[in-house]
């Protein structure tokens, strides 16, 4: 059962070193909590929010905070902000207005952005950078704002690309400070936005818009109706992919994960991931209305708490904890033959998958086989007890029968490590 925790008054949460951060917008400030629901300190905002507006959604990109709000059902706005002397400062405001074109109806939004190093020392006034992992990708591009540092002595700056190189990527002006090998850079690129709208038809669709809110290409599918959570994270809980930049978001009791970097015109998923938030009863799906992700901590914010409760948290929003690392969440037996006759001799070979929550097989995990009997002398497992899973999630085990017909329960139980 779930207990209340960082207890918020409005829906919006993102986390960034152990604390989670939420905007207020009766309050005009930026509150910093920690996960007992304290608030550790508040930033104001330096420009006060429209009274009409609701702050939807809240992301953080390593540098700047990016708010979603709402003030009708055809149009959305979404701010940029930052933190500079104690104060939380407007960078930008993007209005989504309705068009001929489109309306936008929405609740969730990501910020595609990207966190490396430099590869080399970067002098004062040099006009190229090197970076140490996405030097040539297909992120970057002329027009992209690299944010620089900070530095040992806490300077940074914005400096903009002219052109991309195999080893990072040239300038249009040269830098005001110099950086250490090692030191940060940060970079935002593309909106997504999970709009119920495509085009002027309530039917769903992801909308891709560039930084400063340019419409670029819409992805129309059902899929990404009604859609309150998302997040832009990296993970690596795909093997056949590797390590992901993904726009991550919530749709029911699953969260589904985009590649976003496809040039396909409908996006492939690299997975999905079974969330825990349905009710006692099997049938109530608990509102996700945030995401946040941080290492392999998985934050949903909720007014429900998670499975095995009938009861809500009221008025205020906690979170949920789910796990990017995998484990046991599943187990299914198959037997063949499924009867085999009462007569001490017959044998029936029994195979149990494991799965985690991304639907993966989990290998190298032992299983332990458990059997029912309806009486007499219990049939019995004759191979290996316990038996361990292989590459594809399978471990077999061999039952033969008892002298006593009836129904012949088997239990397998996977070693959670």
């Amino acid at each position: 059962m779930g207990s209340e925790n960082v207890k918020l008054r409005k829906r919006n949460f993102t986390t960034f070193d152990g604390y989670f951060y939420t905007i207020d917008e009766d309050q005009d400030n930026l509150l910093q909590k920690t996960d007992d629901g304290n608030t550790s300190f508040s930033y104001p905002l330096d420009t006060a929010m429209d009274a009409a507006e609701d702050v939807l959604s809240l992301e953080y990109d390593g540098v700047y905070f990016w708010a979603l709000s709402a003030s009708g059902t055809t149009s959305a706005q979404i701010r940029r902000w930052k933190i500079n002397n104690f104060v939380c400062k407007l960078q930008e405001k993007i209005t989504l207005d309705p068009t001929g074109v489109h309306s936008y109806q929405t609740q969730a939004f990501s910020v595609e952005h990207y966190h490396d190093t430099f590869s080399s020392t970067v002098a004062s006034g040099a006009t190229s950078v090197g970076l140490t992992t996405y030097s040539g990708h297909s992120s970057l591009s002329p027009g992209v704002v690299l944010h620089l540092g900070p530095n040992t002595n806490g300077n940074e700056e914005d400096v903009t690309i002219s052109g991309v190189t195999t080893a990072g990527a040239t300038l249009t002006s040269g830098t005001q400070y110099a950086y250490a090998n090692g030191g940060e850079v940060n970079y935002y690129t593309n909106i997504w936005l999970l709009n119920d709208y495509n085009g002027k038809v309530l039917e769903g669709a992801l909308y891709k818009l560039d930084s400063t809110g340019a419409f670029i290409k819409k992805y129309p599918s059902g899929a990404y109706f009604n859609v309150k959570a998302a997040t832009f994270f990296k993970v690596d809980s795909f093997p056949e992919f590797g390590d992901v930049n993904t726009l991550a978001y919530i749709r029911n009791s699953n969260t589904l994960f985009v590649n976003i970097l496809s040039t396909a015109d409908e996006l492939p998923f690299y997975g999905s991931m079974v969330m825990e938030n349905i009710l006692i009863d099997d049938a109530t799906i608990i509102d996700v209305v945030d995401l946040a992700m941080d290492g392999s901590n998985v934050y949903r914010l909720q007014l429900g708490p998670d499975a095995g409760t009938a009861d809500q948290w009221s008025p205020l929003y906690s979170y949920e904890l789910s796990s990017l690392d995998s484990f046991v969440t599943s187990i299914s037996l198959a037997a063949d033959p499924a009867i085999i006759a009462a007569n001490l001799v017959s044998t029936s070979s029994i195979v149990a998958f494991v799965r985690d929550q991304f639907w993966n097989p989990i290998a190298s995990r032992a299983v332990t086989y458990s059997i029912g009997s309806p009486g007499g002398t219990a049939p019995t497992i004759i191979s290996a007890n316990p038996s361990n899973t292989n590459a594809n999630g399978r471990s077999t085990a061999t039952l033969k029968s008892g002298d006593t017909a009836g129904e012949v329960t088997v239990t397998a139980t996977a070693e959670q490590v």
